[in-house]
This record gives C-alpha cells, structure tokens and sequence, in this order.
C-alpha cells in the first residue's frame, strides 16, 4: 500500500513538472518596451532643459534690468544734474561742493534784480509813450527817475516827441528780454558745472600710463587667426 502511494505521488509530480508555463510563452516586445523608456528620458530630458534655459534667460533678464536700474540710480553725475535742474545749487550740495553755491545764488540774484531793472523802466517809459500816442499833445514832459531803485526825483524833462520817447521804451524791453535769456543760460551751465564736477570725481586720476601687448585669436571666415592686441591704460 505504501509502494502504491508512493509511486503515484512521483506519477503527479513529474506530470506537473512537464507543465508549459503559460507565462513563459506569452510574447514580450522588447524593442517596444526600449523605445518608450528613450522616449520618456528625452522628453524629460528637453523638458528640464527648457525649464533650466527659461528660468536662467528669465534670471538674466532680471539682472540686466536690476543692474540697468540701479546703476541709472547710482549714477552720481546724473543725479547732480537732474537736482540743480530742480534747485540751483542742490547738484553742488550733491557734490559736497558747497564754495559754489554762493556763486550760483549771487549770479541769480543779479540776473532777477536785472529783469526787475530795466521791466520796471520798460513799463514807466512805456505809459508815457501810451499817453502821447491816445492823447492830443504831441510833446509830453516827463518825470526823472534815477539809481538803482529806480525813484523818483521830482523832477521833469522834456518835452519829448513820440520819436524820443519810442526808442527808449524799445531798448529798455531789449534788455528785460535779454535777462530772461541770460538767467536761463546761467540756470543750464550751473547744472552743467554739477554734472562734470561729479564724472570728474569718479575719473581716474592715478599716473598708471601703460602701454601692453597681448596675444590674441580672432574668429574668421577661414578659421582662427593668431594676432596681437594693444592695451593703452591712461
């Protein structure tokens, strides 16, 4: 009886030995399986690119404003100019320059005390004329004015004609006109002495004047070209 068991127990498992594996025998394409796994890779692969180009061109962008910027607003020179455009005098407070500003205030203290002058002689002569010309009488007396107030002395000249009085009043707008031209000249070079004041402050002044040779490769249409370079340092 034990015989018997045994025997059919090496019977079944030799019959399940002989089994095909189903599994095995499944077809598996390799080549299919590769191209999906390189597909995948190059994807990621241009992806982490693009987004490593993009945020650096992005990056580079940002500097190049940043740094565009802060250096427009560094600029000391630039700085110097815009404020005495401003005010008188702050670009050579800007520049620690402070023995200029009085210069800048007196000048423009004569240049209105000059168009104060000669518009208050203007209009004085003027409304003489302005009376002879919508008047009757041909020949006006006139009350003197004198110094540098222009007052009154309580006397009179004259008689004057339209034609003595006509040229008067049109030399007297000349010079009023000519102030205002004057003090806008002045107003624009002190904003010019402030700006050179500051690109002088930041010029190299140092007496290392050199005169170097170097080596260098130029890029062609035939290929590389080995030359040299002068370096002049002033």
């Amino acid at each position: 009886m034990v015989r018997t068991l045994v025997f059919l127990l090496l019977v079944t498992t030799i019959t399940f030995a002989q089994k095909p594996d189903t599994l095995s025998n499944i077809p598996v394409r390799t080549d299919s399986i590769k191209k999906v796994l390189i597909d995948s890779t190059r994807k990621f692969r241009l992806t982490s690119k693009f987004l490593k180009s993009d945020s650096a061109n992005r990056e580079n962008f940002l500097t190049r404003v940043f740094k565009a910027d802060s250096a427009k607003k560094a600029n000391p020179a630039r700085k110097a100019l815009l404020r005495s455009l401003v005010l008188p005098g702050w670009g050579q407070a800007t520049n620690k320059e402070y023995w200029v500003i009085p210069i800048v205030y007196s000048a423009a203290a004569g240049g209105v005390y000059a168009f104060w002058f000669t518009n208050d002689r203007y209009w004085y002569y003027k409304r003489y004329l302005q009376q002879i010309v919508r008047g009757s009488d041909k020949e006006i007396m006139i009350e003197e004015i004198s110094g540098i107030w222009n007052k009154k002395t309580g006397r009179t000249l004259g008689p004057f004609t339209q034609a003595q009085v006509e040229p008067a009043v049109n030399s007297f707008r000349r010079y009023r006109d000519l102030t205002v031209i004057l003090f806008a000249v002045g107003w624009t070079l002190q904003a010019v002495q402030a700006n050179v004041s500051a690109h002088l402050k930041t010029f190299d002044m140092s007496d290392d004047i050199s005169l170097k040779f170097e080596p260098s490769i130029q890029s062609t249409a035939y290929g590389n070209a080995i030359g040299a370079s002068v370096v002049l340092r002033f």
